[in-house]
């Protein structure tokens, strides 16, 4: 996933100055918006390019955090008004110690939802507006020619189907597709997943390229241009009740802490398969990262096989971090500070840290620790 994608940067910067790009600053603007599923669940406007610019409520839409009712007795999916956390992504390299290999952002916001414009001779609905909610997970870097812009959004809408649309979009020297929809549909929790891939030598003349020497224009083999990848047929299957995507998963996390949750379980939905996850609140400590020194206390994510899977291959979650993974929430507000966990490279498994370094419209109570001065010399 995103941080999988930044390891080859890391790796590659033993030979060499880091590229400035691998660490651009947190006002550096968003990439471009990527294509999306529409919001009705229809496979139309999938091709439109989406903004990132929040369109103005009416004056009788409701403001503030968008609070999603979940399946888990007591909790709730909590979605800023708006928020934005900066962060740096640090590999343990053993020897070396310590390298930054890449930035990574999450923004949060919500913004009117409208279902749909009324027919002609329809009256308006008079019902309360309802809002939606919309979270990006964004990583960039970029060394020696190679390029990176990886996104993963997340749509919370207020109906059954789809109530959650997530895409993830990786563009630059490698390029890949991946969108999955999850809700109610007909009474049933559904999930709909598609994927791109290189297409297997087709007709299209834009797709082939021209022969070296004396050999004629052929098909490509398996390139990495972004505009010779093709959708897959999506696929639709029954998922378990009260399934969530990662991204959401984190969101709820953050409310483990802020009503003191000990432990839920829950299904979580990678991809067109699901894992059993549990959360547990775990100790606190003060955590330093670059944005300063924070109250904080940790929750554990452990997702495991359902029964009757055990086999399967070990989670790979939202950083390519593979197992179990820690993220460390202010204790007051559950904003994360730091996440921790081991990312497999080769035969080596290396500790990733991705620390907190800044952040804007986070919750008033979201503060360092101020620390008292030592007394002076007398």
């Amino acid at each position: 996933m995103l941080l999988s994608t930044l390891v080859p940067l890391g790796l590659a910067l033993l030979a060499g100055s880091p590229d400035p790009s691998l660490s651009p600053p947190p006002s550096a603007p968003l990439v471009r918006a990527a294509q999306e599923p529409a919001e009705d669940g229809s496979e139309e406007g999938l091709e439109e390019e989406s903004t990132d610019a929040v369109e103005a409520p009416s004056e009788a839409a409701p403001q503030g955090d968008l609070v999603v009712p979940s399946s888990l007795e007591g909790l709730s999916l909590r979605i800023p008004e708006k928020e934005r956390l900066a962060f740096v992504v640090e590999l343990n390299m053993a020897v070396i110690g310590r390298m930054q290999v890449g930035s990574f952002v999450i923004t949060a916001r919500t913004e009117a939802y409208r279902s749909g414009l009324p027919t002609p001779g329809q009256a308006a609905s008079k019902e309360p507006q309802k809002r939606k909610g919309f979270i990006r997970a964004q990583a960039r870097g970029g060394y020696m020619g190679y390029t990176l812009q990886h996104s993963i959004d997340a749509r919370i809408l207020p109906q059954k189907w789809p109530r959650v649309i997530v895409r993830d979009y990786q563009s630059g020297t490698e390029n890949r597709r991946r969108e999955v929809m999850y809700g109610e549909r007909q009474g049933k929790a559904m999930s709909w997943y598609r994927r791109d891939r290189h297409c297997e030598y087709c007709e299209r003349r834009e797709h082939f390229v021209k022969g070296r020497l004396f050999s004629e224009e052929h098909h490509c083999n398996g390139c990495k241009r972004g505009e010779h990848r093709d959708w897959d047929a999506p696929k639709m299957q029954q998922v378990p009740p009260g399934a969530l995507d990662m991204i959401s998963a984190i969101f709820l996390a953050r409310e483990l802490v802020r009503t003191q949750t000990e432990a839920v379980q829950f299904p979580l939905l990678d991809k067109d398969i699901w894992w059993d996850m549990t959360m547990v609140l775990g100790e606190r400590a003060s955590i330093e990262v670059p944005a300063g020194k924070f109250a904080c206390q940790a929750v554990k994510l452990d997702p495991q096989p359902p029964k009757g899977e055990e086999g399967k291959e070990e989670f790979k979650g939202l950083f390519g971090i593979h197992g179990t993974l820690s993220i460390w929430l202010h204790a007051q507000t559950g904003v994360p500070v730091m996440i921790e966990g081991i990312v497999p490279i080769g035969p080596l498994d290396l500790d990733v840290a991705i620390k907190l370094a800044q952040y804007s419209d986070t919750d008033k109570a979201f503060t360092p620790v101020v620390e008292a001065s030592a007394p002076a010399n007398r």
